[in-house]
């Protein structure tokens, strides 16, 4: 293991502010600064206090998938010095951060919009994702499989799912368990607007992500988020095994309102786009109005300069010969 530069996560550098604000919103806050570290601490907490009972980080091989410019992983300097630690994400400036600025004790591998990762399957301990199965979509389960690959035997996996506690603000509508599965809001919102959002049920996840992984704990609630520790299982499927529907009937009770969600969705981005328009169009018109009175005003004063100009004519002309007589 390659030597270690500091231990305390204190002395970290952070990294600049676009870059933490794309796992974190840090505007807004009185210390921003402040507030990314203890999130990322508190984050750190979850993911310890979700771990098995007598489960050591010593000698094991950890990924944060999704990990940031390190907002979680950073505090994890003192245990680097005992486990190897990696953080993986799609965003290259905050990979290239890393590896400029903690590693060591950490590990940064940039990864790709779709598995493979480019990492050694069957060599983690230990797998942690938070916020990213939340907004990732046609690609999600495939992503949950490549995770189960590069997982060790018996690994484990952490990792967060959103709809209890966020259905009123991504859906505009209050949470019910049982006509929810795997639910996409939002399919084309860029990724720096945040991306889609995913809402998932517990019962949905049981029957599903439990064909790949032992489900062996479900937090509810934790920053708003639902919080799933999973064992892996020894099995080796396809993304058509994961996603197959079982004979629950509230799975096609969750796909009907999932299309129903999306329609109001478009109402709502139409009627939005609507707004948009008019607002744009009354300040077009003002704008116009604006521009139509300065030009009439400054029509008339022209008007008004050359219908004046034989008086002012007349007006030198009589200084002129009183100042002459004057003389």
């Amino acid at each position: 293991m390659a030597s270690l530069r500091v231990v305390d996560s204190n002395e970290l550098p952070l990294p600049p502010r676009h870059l933490a604000a794309r796992v974190y919103a840090v505007e807004g806050w009185s210390d921003p600064d402040r507030a990314y570290l203890e999130l990322g601490e508190q984050t750190k907490e979850q993911v310890l206090r979700l771990l098995p009972g007598g489960f050591s980080l010593a000698g094991k091989r950890v990924l944060d998938f999704g990990s940031g410019a390190g907002r979680t992983l950073r505090h994890f300097a003192a245990e680097a010095q005992h486990a190897e630690f990696w953080g993986s994400d799609i965003d290259q400036p905050s990979i290239a951060w890393l590896e400029e600025n903690i590693c060591p004790p950490f590990h940064a591998w940039q990864s790709t919009h779709n598995p493979p990762l480019g990492l050694e399957h069957g060599s983690f301990d230990l797998i942690y994702a938070v916020s990213v199965f939340t907004h990732l979509s046609y690609n999600s389960t495939a992503w949950l499989l490549e995770l189960h690959r590069l997982l060790k035997p018996d690994g484990l996996l952490i990792a967060t799912f959103m709809g209890r506690w966020t259905s009123d603000w991504f859906a505009a509508e209050p949470w019910v368990e049982d006509r929810v599965g795997m639910n996409v809001l939002h399919h084309d919102r860029d990724w720096d607007s945040g991306g889609p959002a995913v809402l998932i049920s517990e019962w949905w996840l049981r029957e599903h992500w439990g064909r790949a992984f032992e489900i062996l704990t479900i937090d509810p609630q934790f920053h708003n988020f639902s919080w799933v520790l999973a064992r892996k299982r020894d099995v080796s499927l396809t993304t058509e095994d994961i996603e197959q529907p079982s004979d629950d009937p509230r799975e096609f009770g969750a796909l009907r309102h999932n299309v129903a969600q999306v329609q109001n969705e478009l109402v709502r981005e139409l009627d939005y786009q609507r707004l948009l328009q008019e607002q744009a169009l009354r300040e077009q018109a003002a704008a116009y109005e604006q521009q139509s009175a300065e030009s009439v005003e400054g029509y008339e004063r022209s008007l008004s300069w050359r219908a004046t100009r034989p008086l002012r004519i007349l007006a030198r002309a009589a200084r002129e010969l009183r100042s002459g007589n004057g003389a």
